[in-house]
């Protein structure tokens, strides 16, 4: 799971970055057709990395099979 973490985690970064840059930058340019799927890419590479922080601090790789948690 931590690896699974980890490629979320990048693979959201990286579409943002995508999302962000090419985004504005063809809407600034007047390529609005391309322009609107890429910035709706942003949301989703959020959510990737926003999983991906998640289910690499729960799942950390010396901490067995059990993974951690709020206190019982």
């Amino acid at each position: 799971m931590h690896k699974f973490g980890m490629i979320s985690l990048y693979l959201g970064l990286v579409l943002c970055a995508i999302g962000l840059v090419g985004g504005f930058g063809l809407m600034f340019a007047g390529g609005d057709a391309w322009a609107k799927p890429l910035i709706a890419m942003v949301p989703i590479g959020f959510l990737l990395v926003f999983n991906g922080v998640v289910t690499t601090l729960l799942h950390s790789p010396g901490s067995g099979s059990e993974p951690k948690g709020p206190p019982e």
